[in-house]
């Protein structure tokens, strides 16, 4: 049995052959790549439009990630004819191993609405830090991933290669990856218990914040000063946080068991563990659209940083790609 991710001696498209099996371990399903390519493709129409619509331009991270696993599934759907082509196998992992990171980003950004919705004290750290600290720690650990794919890429073209010490980096990269998201979501669920406290002390016990005196509510967002949206949001951002962690697992261990290891050659693994977990991802912010859900003209909490400069700043911030001072994108 080959021990290398590219080391194949038959043509690209030759079919199956069990004494030789190819990087995958099986021939990947062409159903559940059409599936995924419908689902994926429609998830990133969704996202595109709801952005342009929206004029929200950080909500392109989720049309980024979005198209990413749409490229991965077609690359797999290609494989499923062409089970032995490499071009195939490495346009598939390179998307689905770094397409996450943009969801992941576009999560850091709502929690920073967050931040700045409810004031400062509700975090040990400010929006603009959350997003310059995780995307830079997602941005090492991609480059460990990409570094260690190349590495056990290029040993694994070589007939006496040795991909172990590029598997070794990837691993050190996606489990760094796993971490940052577990320290992420303890972040997110201390903001959480600060604004929803037990006994009705926190922000989101009430069931309006306080209306700005110089704003009124439009017709497109009649209710921008219920909590009951921002409740929806929250719940949206910690399923989505979840199964982003659930999903670094699955792909932790599946890397450390190797490239013949029983999850990796296992499909119904990847279907249920990658990209089933990767929609509900991406189909929480299409359903609790952050545009729709966050409070648009609400006087901010004291501490958010918004509170000096009237409504108007807290407009611009809610609708901008960077951050203000003190406040999120």
């Amino acid at each position: 049995m080959p021990t290398s991710i590219d080391r194949i001696t038959p043509s690209d498209c030759s079919p199956f052959d069990p004494s030789n099996p190819p990087n995958y371990g099986y021939t990947p399903s062409l159903a559940a790549g059409i599936a995924f390519i419908v689902l994926f493709g429609t998830l990133t129409t969704a996202h595109l439009a709801l952005t342009i619509l929206s004029r929200r331009w950080w909500q392109l991270l989720f049309v980024l990630g979005g198209l990413g696993e749409l490229l991965g599934w077609i690359a797999r759907t290609w494989a499923s004819q062409c089970v032995y082509s490499a071009m195939a196998f490495k346009i598939q992992i390179s998307c689905l191993i770094f397409s996450p990171a943009f969801f992941a980003a576009g999560i850091y950004v709502v929690l920073g609405h967050f931040i700045k919705v409810f004031g400062a004290h509700t975090s040990p750290l400010s929006a603009k830090q959350y997003l310059w600290i995780f995307c830079s720690v997602d941005g090492a650990t991609l480059t460990l991933q990409a570094i260690g794919g190349g590495l056990a890429s290029a040993a694994g073209d070589k007939p006496d290669g040795n991909i172990k010490p590029g598997t070794d980096v990837m691993i050190v990269g996606i489990v760094f990856q796993l971490a940052a998201n577990v320290v992420f979501a303890g972040f997110f669920a201390r903001v959480l218990y600060k604004t929803y406290r037990p006994g009705g002390k926190g922000i989101l016990n009430v069931d309006h914040l306080p209306l700005s005196p110089s704003s009124s509510p439009s017709k497109a967002r009649p209710a921008t000063t219920t909590t009951t949206h921002l409740r929806f949001l929250a719940a949206a951002t910690a399923v989505s946080t979840a199964a982003l962690i659930a999903r670094g697992i699955y792909r932790s261990v599946e890397l450390i068991q190797g490239w013949r290891g029983y999850l990796i050659t296992t499909e119904r693994y990847f279907i249920g563990l990658d990209g089933a977990l990767m929609v509900v991802t991406g189909v929480v912010f299409v359903v609790a659209n952050p545009h729709y859900l966050l409070p648009r003209e609400v006087e901010c909490m004291p501490g958010s940083g918004l509170e000096d400069g009237g409504v108007a700043r807290g407009r611009k911030g809610m609708g901008g790609v960077g951050f203000e001072s003190g406040g999120s994108s």
